[in-house]
């Protein structure tokens, strides 16, 4: 037994429990609801165009609104209910070490339960866009696979991504509850903790920065630090590459950006300006992407071999 027959059992068993029935059903209404809504009850068919959805963003001014963001926050919790009790429920049940009796090593396990609780995953959300697709054919919506696809793609990397979170969270766990309480704090940091944080070490550099006497930060400087913070969060660089698609990339970094961070640095990531600086570029937008997908994964199985079962 290897980590392919792991990860068919794992997408087997969900089968079975009914839950990627439940995950389907659930992102075939979400996504396919939306689509209907929006093309199909709300807009006029001149303005029947996919992008209206899938690149929504709108500035509310008091708070900033998008399809793609509420996507990312629906999937992420979702895909972390899907592998973080992973590993904490088998070693509760003790089934663990029957599974581990058999010629399968830790890795062969932590590989099989990622890809095999991700497939559920992007699955389900595949259903769902093909729910969305037959809804925009039905409609007479304009759509462009040179975007939607990059789309698709990129949600389902998101999906994987926080996979990877709750399998890391469950082999480091000791209990099954002690993986939840974990799952839950940390969604409560991606969805709304994250961006005070973000904006809130800036001003403490720039407190430590005056109090050591070299002088306070410029505040271009200050915004540059907290929007590269902000975009760190798996669901603002998702929403960001999703923005991009549709916007460029110079305004697709306004989108997660407060109005007073927009006006400062809006001017400086014009093309004529230099454009968007390399740290802040699509290409290490999506490394960190990457990361968020491997990192967690890779962490969790290196505690998860040394520790007893």
């Amino acid at each position: 037994m290897t980590w392919q027959a792991v990860a068919r059992k794992e997408f087997d068993d969900s089968i079975r429990s009914r839950w990627l029935h439940g995950a389907t059903l659930f992102f075939v209404l979400f996504v396919g609801g939306a689509s209907f809504l929006m093309f199909g009850v709300l807009l006029p068919p001149q303005l029947n165009d996919a992008s209206n959805l899938f690149g929504f963003f709108a500035d509310l001014g008091i708070f900033r609104l998008s399809f793609p963001g509420l996507l990312a926050l629906v999937l992420g919790f979702v895909a972390l209910s899907t592998s973080y009790g992973a590993i904490t429920e088998e070693r509760e049940t003790g089934t663990i070490k029957l599974a581990l009796s058999l010629p399968n090593s830790r890795r062969d396990l932590m590989a099989g339960k990622f890809l095999g609780r991700g497939a559920v995953v992007a699955a389900a959300l595949l259903v769902g866009f093909l729910a969305a697709f037959v809804v925009l054919v039905a409609t007479g919506t304009t759509m462009s696979v040179e975007s939607l696809v990059p789309v698709v793609a990129l949600t389902v990397l998101l999906g994987f991504a926080f996979v990877s979170v709750g399998l890391g969270i469950s082999a480091v766990a000791d209990s099954n509850r002690e993986a939840t309480l974990a799952t839950l704090g940390l969604y409560l940091i991606f969805g709304i903790l994250w961006k005070p944080i973000a904006e809130g070490i800036p001003k403490l550099l720039n407190y430590a920065a005056e109090e050591a006497g070299v002088g306070a930060l410029e505040n271009f400087t200050r915004v540059k630090i907290g929007l590269f913070l902000k975009y760190l969060n798996p669901l603002r660089t998702y929403e960001t590459l999703v923005a991009q698609v549709y916007y460029g990339p110079a305004q697709a970094r306004l989108t997660g950006a407060t109005t007073g961070e927009a006006f400062v640095v809006g001017n400086q990531f014009a093309p004529a300006q230099g454009g968007v600086p390399v740290y802040l570029s699509g290409g290490v937008m999506l490394l960190v992407f990457l990361a968020w997908i491997v990192a967690p994964a890779v962490v969790g199985y290196y505690v998860f071999r040394k520790r007893d079962l």
